[in-house]
C-alpha cells in the first residue's frame, strides 16, 4: 500500500514570525539582507524587512529579491520563485529579479515558464548578454539546439569575452557532430579563464570522441585535479564529470579498447534507486526495498557505470542525495531515478513522501514531502536519455489519518496527478494517474517484477519496453492497475539491451 506526492515549496528554515505585529527592521538588517554572506543571516534580515510595514515598497521588493536569491544559493528553487514572484508583483520591471526568477526555473526545469521570463527580460533590456545566455541554456535543455546557438551568438554579440556562452556554444557544435569547431571554442573559453572547470572537461569529451585520447586524459586530470572555485556548482558538476570520465577512459586505455568507435559507444548511464519501506508514523510497506533491491541488481548487470542505493530515506536524506546526483547526472549520457514508496498528489501537484513525514495535517505536505519536480530537474543534465520511474502509486495511509484528525482534504486525490514533463524527459508511473497500484502477495510488486524482466530482455527498444511493462501488470492485476508513461523522447532508438 503506497500512494502520494507535491508541488514545489517545502524546506523551511525555522525562520519563524512572531505572532502579532512584526518587530521594526533596523538599519543593520537591511545591511544584512542585501549581502550578507552567512545565508541563515541573510534569511532571517531579508524576512524582518519584509515584515515591516513601515518598508516602503521598492525596499520590500529589494528584500524579497535578495532572500530569493539565498534560497537559490541554497538550491531551494521553490522558495526561491516564490520570493521572486513577490518581488515582481511589486516591481514587475526589475530586472535582476525577472533574470534571477527565469534562472530558478531553469535550474528546476521548467524550460518554457523559463523561456517566458527571459524574453520578457529581453524585451526590457535587448543587450542584456545573461539573459540570451540563460534563454539559450534553457533551449539547449529542450533540446532545440537551432535557437539556443542562436541566443548563444546574439550574447557573444553584445559581449565576445563571455566564457560560459563560448562553452555552451561549443557543446552545440560538439552535439552537431562539428568537433574541431567545438575545441576551437573551447580553447577560446580557455583563454577567456583559464580557471573554468566546465571548459576542461567538455573539451576533454570533444577530445574523447575525436579519438584523441592523451589530450582527454589530460583534461580531464586539470579539471579533476584543479580546485574549484568557492560556491561555484558548475566547478563542482566539471569536477565529478571529469573523475567519471576519466576512470572510464583510463580503464578503456588498460584493457586496450580505446578507439573511437568503443569510446562512443560506451554511454556513461548513472542510476539512483530508492525504497522507502519502513515509515516511522504509518505501517511499513512490505515490498518497496526488495524492489529497490532488485531494480538496482538489474541495473548494475546492464553496464551501468554507477548505480546508487537509498533505503527508507528522511526527507533531509532525500535533498542531499538527490542534490549528490544532479552533479553526477551532468556527466552522464542516461540518468535514471527509480522510487518505490509512498507518495501524494495535492491539488495537482505531485510529492514523495519520505519515511520521517507525519503529514498531521494537509498543510503540512509542502513542508514534510517532496515534490516530483525536485526528481525531474535532477535527470535533465544527462545528455541522452532522462527517465524517472515511480512505483509510488499505492494506497494512501496518510490520507485516512489526515482525515481522521478533521482536516479539510478536498484537494486531495486517489493515485498521482498526471503530468507534463520537459521535453526529452520521460516519467513512468506504476499505475496510470488518478489510480492506485497493487504491492503484491510476493516479494516484489507486480510493477517492479514485470520492469526488472522487460529491462533485461534484449532488443527491447524502451518504447516498447514499457508498453510490455504495461501489458504484463494489466493481465497480473485482473486489469486492476494500468501502468501509464508521460512526456517524450527524440526520435533515436534507446534500449537498456541491445
Amino acid at each position: 500500500m503506497r500512494c502520494v506526492m507535491r508541488r514545489s515549496v517545502a524546506l523551511v528554515f525555522g525562520l519563524t514570525l512572531a505572532c502579532g505585529s512584526a518587530l521594526a527592521a533596523s538599519e543593520q538588517d537591511r545591511r544584512d539582507c542585501a549581502g550578507s554572506q552567512n545565508l541563515d543571516d541573510r534569511f532571517a534580515a531579508c524576512t524582518r524587512v519584509i515584515e515591516d510595514q513601515a518598508t516602503p515598497p521598492p525596499v520590500r521588493a529589494i528584500a524579497y529579491r535578495n532572500r530569493g536569491n539565498a534560497y537559490a544559493s541554497k538550491a531551494l528553487y521553490d522558495l526561491a520563485i516564490l520570493d521572486f514572484d513577490e518581488a515582481l508583483k511589486i516591481a514587475p520591471q526589475d530586472l535582476p529579479a525577472r533574470f534571477s526568477r527565469g534562472r530558478a526555473l531553469n535550474l528546476r526545469g521548467q524550460y518554457d515558464r523559463a523561456i517566458v521570463d527571459l524574453t520578457e527580460l529581453l524585451r526590457l533590456n535587448p543587450q542584456g548578454e545573461r539573459g540570451y545566455n540563460e534563454r539559450g541554456l534553457a533551449y539547449l535543455r529542450k533540446g532545440d539546439l537551432d535557437q539556443a546557438l542562436a541566443d548563444f551568438d546574439s550574447a557573444l554579440k553584445i559581449n565576445p569575452h563571455l566564457p560560459y556562452a563560448r562553452n555552451n556554444r561549443a557543446l552545440i557544435l560538439a552535439r552537431q557532430g562539428k568537433l574541431d569547431l567545438a575545441v576551437a571554442e573551447y580553447n577560446e573559453a580557455l583563454r577567456l579563464d583559464p580557471d573554468y572547470l566546465m571548459a576542461y572537461s567538455n573539451r576533454g569529451r570533444a577530445y574523447e570522441e575525436m579519438g584523441q585520447f592523451e589530450q582527454a586524459l589530460a583534461d580531464y586530470k586539470t579539471a579533476a585535479d584543479k580546485q574549484a572555485r568557492p560556491k561555484n556548482d558548475d566547478d563542482q558538476r566539471a569536477k565529478a564529470a571529469a573523475k567519471q570520465r576519466q576512470a572510464r577512459l583510463a580503464a578503456l586505455i588498460a584493457e586496450g579498447k580505446a578507439t573511437p568507435k568503443a569510446v562512443a559507444s560506451a554511454e556513461r548511464r548513472v542510476a539512483l534507486v530508492i525504497g522507502n519501506s519502513a515509515y516511522q508514523h504509518v505501517p511499513t510497506l512490505r515490498n518497496p526495498a526488495n524492489d529497490a533491491k532488485s531494480v538496482a541488481a538489474a541495473l548494475r548487470s546492464l553496464g551501468f557505470i554507477e548505480v546508487r542505493e537509498l533505503y527508507d530515506a528522511s526527507l533531509s536524506d532525500l535533498g542531499r542525495t538527490l542534490k549528490d546526483f544532479g552533479d553526477l547526472a551532468a556527466g552522464a549520457d542516461w540518468a535514471i531515478i527509480y522510487y518505490a514508496g509512498h507518495g501524494i498528489e495535492m491539488s495537482g501537484t505531485n510529492y514523495l513522501i519520505p519515511t520521517d513525514a507525519k503529514l498531521e495535517q494537509q498543510t503540512h505536505v509542502e513542508d514534510e514531502a517532496l515534490p516530483l519536480s525536485r526528481l525531474l530537474s535532477k535527470v535533465t543534465p544527462a545528455s541522452k536519455m532522462q527517465l524517472v520511474i515511480l512505483d509510488a502509486c499505492r494506497n494512501n495511509p496518510f490520507i485516512a489519518k489526515m482525515r481522521m484528525t478533521g482536516r479539510a482534504v478536498r484537494s486531495l486525490k486517489q493515485g498521482l496527478a498526471s503530468i507534463e514533463p520537459e521535453s526529452g524527459v520521460l516519467v513512468a508511473y506504476a499505475a496510470r494517474d488518478g489510480t492506485t497500484a497493487l504491492d503484491g502477495d510476493s516479494a516484489h510488486s507486480p510493477y517492479a517484477e514485470a520492469l526488472v524482466r522487460r529491462m533485461l530482455e534484449p532488443g527491447l527498444e524502451i518504447g516498447l519496453l514499457f508498453r510490455k511493462v504495461r501489458d504484463d501488470v494489466y493481465a497480473k492485476t485482473a486489469r486492476q492497475q494500468e501502468p501509464y508513461t508521460y512526456g517524450s523522447l527524440p526520435a533515436q532508438p534507446f534500449y537498456f539491451r541491445r
